[in-house]
């Protein structure tokens, strides 16, 4: 599809929001002196490639690799079969469940100690509804979770799924590599994996949201803008330009998503552990949670810009404080908002999900979730809430309601 039809589309989708939530107004935690929580983009490496941004890399790479896949042709080629409703662990069923599905049983996506999940959106984030295509790719649905690599594959930085779930009784999914592209001296464009916690991520029109944790911010990912690689010969063990045979590879993913852009703390420092969208304010916004080890968590909101998908301003628009601890995931609905969270009195138990009213700071149980809850994101098509688990052989992704 070509950008503008696709930004007329989200505009569209985007516009009678107002008034279908009554012109819900953002908290008041005002700022007339300007928000403490700011933040500044950033269109190039913080250390090597001088001289060079990602969008002059990515160009590059574009020259020298196969056309840029859409997220269509991502899914076509989904080489993993997920399970729907298979088996849970005793109690560890989440309260108010409507849907669920496994990773795939002949591959050791729910058991590898290397490959934690932990960030979850969908393409009602990105598009609110289903993802716009061409005569053949139109209305198809998604699911993405990020992975992180952990001990001997903590060096491969991070992956995206790609879960089809336009059939939901035979959903399918394949991994995606992230990557961060790199320029050195006369050499090739080339890339090398993106190290990131992706803790949290959100899909908003063409770009995705990575929370960066380590790095205090997010980094950014255009969704349109990934790239196919060779798969054979040296592809496990290698990624990159390869000199011998003049190709690319990425460590055995055939897809390769590479950073487009960050923003960087530039006020108030956060860490940036979870990212979600939120389509029920007058104007689309992003809100970044922080996770903290005791005490009360911080809820940050930028305004976002349907046309290009980016933040409209440095400033937040939005500060809130929450009596809870330990969040790993939060989204809001209509000025409610929804957290995730382990249950600390219960060492070994299921999470919980927490609901916070409108113009409250004290949020409430509301009810179970899955071992070792993760991130969370609002499905307005389901009414209900995504999220996941990330413990081996505990790693369902589901939707609960609200």
């Amino acid at each position: 599809m070509d950008v503008t039809r696709r930004t007329l589309l989200r505009g569209l989708s985007a516009a009678p929001l107002a008034a279908a939530v009554g012109g819900l107004a953002l908290s008041s935690t005002a700022h007339a002196a300007g928000s403490e929580f700011r933040v500044k983009m950033r269109d190039r490496p913080k250390r090597g490639s001088i001289g060079y941004t990602y969008p002059q890399m990515i160009a590059g790479l574009a020259r020298a690799l196969p056309a840029a896949p859409l997220v269509a042709e991502v899914l076509r080629n989904a080489d993993r079969r997920a399970v729907v409703n298979h088996r849970w662990p005793a109690g560890g069923k989440p309260d108010r469940l409507k849907y669920s599905f496994g990773w795939d049983p002949e591959k050791d996506d729910s058991t590898t100690p290397w490959w934690y999940p932990q960030g979850i959106t969908t393409s009602y984030d990105a598009y609110h509804g289903p993802i716009p295509g061409t005569n053949t790719d139109a209305e198809k649905r998604a699911v993405l979770v990020s992975w992180y690599g952990k001990g001997a594959n903590a060096w491969q930085g991070a992956r995206i799924t790609f879960v089809d779930v336009t059939a939901p009784s035979r959903p399918r999914y394949r991994h995606v590599l992230l990557v961060e592209p790199r320029k050195l001296s006369d050499r090739p464009y080339d890339f090398q994996p993106a190290k990131v916690h992706a803790g949290g991520i959100a899909w908003y029109g063409d770009r995705l949201y990575v929370a960066d944790s380590e790095g205090r911010g997010l980094r950014v990912f255009n969704i349109n803008q990934m790239f196919r690689v060779s798969t054979g010969g040296v592809a496990r063990h290698y990624y990159g330009y390869h000199w011998r045979d003049k190709k690319y590879y990425a460590l055995g993913y055939q897809y390769v998503l590479p950073q487009s852009r960050a923003y960087d703390n530039a006020g108030t420092q956060l860490t940036y552990s979870q990212v979600a969208v939120d389509h029920t304010t007058p104007q689309p916004s992003l809100l970044v949670n922080e996770f903290a080890g005791g005490g009360s968590s911080r809820s940050i909101r930028w305004n976002m810009n349907p046309g290009t998908s980016s933040i409209t301003s440095e400033e937040a628009v939005e500060e809130r404080s929450f009596e809870l601890p330990k969040v790993q995931g939060v989204v809001s609905v209509n000025g409610t908002y929804y957290f995730s969270v382990n249950d600390d009195d219960r060492p070994g138990a299921p999470g919980l999900l927490y609901r916070c009213p409108v113009g409250s700071s004290k949020p409430k149980k509301r009810g179970k979730l899955s071992f070792g809850p993760e991130d969370l994101s609002y499905d307005g098509d389901r009414n209900g809430l995504w999220g996941l688990g990330e413990h081996p052989r505990k790693r369902h992704v589901y939707v609960v309601g609200r």
